[in-house]
């Protein structure tokens, strides 16, 4: 039934979903590439319900306090982002969702307050430390039918722990934001399980449903509920649909001379048959007139889906615009939804859209132009160079800051990451409390469920004593004193802990030439546990530990060398203008070792967890490019 529906997947797809037509409902070219679930994950909302959002501005407002190292109070501004968990969670749950006044007619009506907001921490003043940070936050739910009812009237905790660090030096605490991301994910969790399993508000559904049959069959039913169809009949079809618009290169730029499909699901959970069922397209008529208008289904059985795929190649006689699309599903009887899906999409010309990068030439340094309509708002990336370090017993690597900085550039032209999203730490801007500060408070600030977290890593590491941790160290960093360098493992946890659909770390690490004995180890580039629902995948440099090899033809790193040369198109295996994740690994595995045996080499990149090339990770397109010819 879909009442007892799996919502909390469907959630994460919404939302992002969500962002990109809002984006682009603004008239504004917004491109991001999401991940292809499992047919079985793509599953509607499990409550027909059409619910009003009430969100009081005390909520919106709302802060977290602590007392920082010196004592003094510290503020987290907290309530706007649990006013957006609550619309995304209602929205994941209940059919149709709007912010509105009570004055607006609704199924029913959902209103939250706080009710806990705790941060408990206790520092001694100015010392040095790591001391034990528990959030918690506590929400009351509530819900109310269209008849005054209370459905649902219960409180939604979320519980957060980590441990933050001082250093003596200033009053900061470094940490604090991630316990606080973390209460909210569980706080989230839970309000959507607590919804979804709620006995009245289903009740209440499964009642104002009947009510609305039976007013369509001319019965008296009582008053309530959103409108009824037109028809009589005492075995009505319920008919739903989904759609999205596709363009060729995936861009969301209709670009001419591209294949553009519209793809549309309809599903009828009603008792009776839909007769006569057709897709109907309107919208900008230069652009509608391109596809086949309307399409027939035919009938659809109760319990029945039927899908299509309205395909069509853009003219080049097609001028430059906004367009708009509209798709409507039709049924003979009158009992098509009242619903509309609306598409924007920027039309361009298929010459200007596909100007091709040079992917082939040999100084990667040369930035390519920044791909239009290509942008990833709410992604973050984290770039790290150290090639110089305070401690004169680590070796210098000639080139980790350039390999950073241009990394860095290339993200921002190829991968659609904003440029005020993209950090940058290198060298004596690399200290132990410049990568925690990042890591720990500046990732879980802005991190969104809708985006990605990206890292890359240039520089020396050493394997902590039982070679189940690899330590990154930071500009003042020693080899001997581990506590001064970044665990790989800690930064695993704090990735697990966002909200971010996906996490990438790419680490072109250079370590101590074998251990005590002379011996290489192999490296553990993955701590992710069994049944870690984020998906986090680590790409390193070389399966065992040892020095970094650098390219001198391409004046980098070896690997980070061929990254670059992957995500400016040398990647591109199917030559579709996107280099995929997969694509990436599969040309770092080939390219890397080819490089270090001309170097009398050995260096074999390692990825955890293994990622198949075709399913949904691996087809995650990174970057933009093509190659010429």
């Amino acid at each position: 039934m879909l009442l007892l529906c799996s919502v909390r997947r469907l959630f994460m797809r919404l939302v992002v979903l969500g962002a990109v037509v809002a984006a682009l409902g603004c008239g504004q070219k917004l491109v991001f590439p999401r991940l292809v679930f499992t047919p079985e994950e793509s599953k509607p909302p499990s409550i027909p319900l059409t619910v009003r959002l009430e969100i009081p501005e005390a909520l919106k407002h709302a802060q977290l306090f602590y007392k920082d190292s010196c004592g003094a109070p510290q503020a987290i501004a907290l309530g706007e982002r649990v006013a957006e968990q609550v619309k995304a969670d209602a929205t994941g749950v209940f059919e149709k969702t709007f912010e509105g006044s009570p004055k607006d007619s609704a199924d029913a009506a959902l209103s939250a307050a706080l009710e806990t907001g705790d941060m408990n921490l206790a520092i001694p003043r100015r010392e040095i430390g790591e001391y034990p940070l528990t959030v918690l936050v506590r929400l009351r739910v509530t819900i109310v039918d269209a008849e005054g009812k209370t459905l649902f009237n219960e409180p939604v905790k979320g519980e957060g722990k980590w441990t933050v660090t001082t250093d003596g030096t200033n009053c900061t605490v470094q940490g604090v934001m991630l316990p606080v991301t973390e209460a909210l994910e569980k706080l989230s969790d839970r309000l959507v399980d607590s919804l979804t399993q709620s006995v009245k508000i289903r009740d209440w559904a499964i009642r104002l449903g009947m009510r609305k049959e039976m007013m369509a069959a001319g019965r008296s039913g009582g008053s309530g509920g959103t409108g009824a169809p037109q028809t009589a009949t005492a075995e009505a079809p319920t008919l739903s649909f989904r759609a999205s618009l596709e363009d060729e290169n995936r861009n969301q730029v209709l670009q001419t001379g591209e294949k553009v499909v519209v793809r549309v699901e309809v599903a009828n959970a009603g008792p009776g048959v839909a007769r006569g069922v057709a897709v109907e397209l309107s919208g900008t008529p230069a652009l509608v007139k391109e596809f086949v208008n309307p399409t027939l289904l035919g009938d659809i059985l109760p319990g029945e889906k039927k899908q299509v795929a309205i395909t069509t190649t853009l003219p080049a006689s097609l001028p430059e615009q906004q367009a708009e699309l509209l798709v409507q599903v039709t049924e003979a009887g009158g009992h098509g939804p009242v619903t509309r899906k609306r598409f924007e999409a920027s039309v361009k010309s298929g010459t200007g859209a596909r100007e091709p990068v040079d992917a082939l030439s040999v100084d990667v340094d040369q930035i390519p132009a920044t791909v239009q309509g290509f942008e990833r708002r709410t992604s973050l990336a984290l770039v790290v160079g150290l090639g110089g370090y305070r401690e004169e017993s680590l070796p210098r690597l000639k080139h980790a800051r350039r390999d950073a900085e241009i990394v860095a550039k290339h993200l921002t032209a190829l991968a659609g990451f904003p440029s005020e999203n993209v950090r940058l730490l290198t060298d004596a801007r690399a200290l132990f409390v410049d990568l925690q500060d990042t890591i720990e408070d500046w990732l879980p600030q802005r991190a969104t469920s809708s985006g990605i977290v990206f890292v890359y890593l240039v520089g020396n590491a050493v394997l902590n004593a039982e070679g189940t941790d690899i330590i990154l160290m930071p500009y003042e960093g020693r080899p001997d004193l581990l506590r001064r360098g970044y665990s790989l493992n800690r930064l695993q946890e704090v990735l697990a802990r966002l909200p971010s659909r996906l996490n990438l770390v790419f680490a072109d690490l250079s370590f101590p030439a074998g251990d005590e004995k002379g011996d290489a180890r192999q490296l553990p580039w993955g701590a992710r546990k069994a049944g870690d629902k984020r998906r986090t995948v680590s790409v390193g440099s070389s399966s065992t530990n040892g020095p970094s090899l650098a390219w001198e033809t391409g004046q980098h790193g070896l690997f980070t060398y061929h990254f670059l040369k992957a995500i400016r198109g040398q990647g591109d295996a199917d030559n579709n203008g996107w280099v995929d994740l997969g694509e990436i690994i599969a040309y770092l595995r080939e390219q890397v070792p080819k490089g270090a045996a001309e170097l009398h080499k050995q260096q074999v990149p390692a990825v955890n967890p293994e990622v198949e090339p075709d399913g949904p990770i691996g087809s995650f397109p990174f970057s933009k490019a093509r190659r010429r010819g």
